[in-house]
């Protein structure tokens, strides 16, 4: 195997999705085995929302309280 081929194979691509408050949403990591073959990787964001918190979402706006001025609180 040649020295490009092993690169590519062991230099992971990574993608962070983040919804428009900058948090993150999911991770995509793209890699190779360097033979043709690629996995997709999807890794969830690293602390996951209770279900009250997933209920306030749906009333509020994406990122609050950051994401608002003084004025609508």
């Amino acid at each position: 195997m040649d020295a490009a081929r092993i690169k590519s194979a062991t230099t992971p691509q990574e993608i962070i999705e983040r919804d428009e408050a900058g948090n993150i949403r999911t991770t995509y990591i793209l890699s190779s085995n360097g033979e043709g073959r690629e996995r997709l990787d999807l890794l969830p964001p690293p602390r996951s929302k209770s279900v009250p918190e997933q209920l306030l979402d749906v009333f509020l706006p994406a990122g609050y309280p950051q994401s608002v001025t003084e004025d609508y609180i």
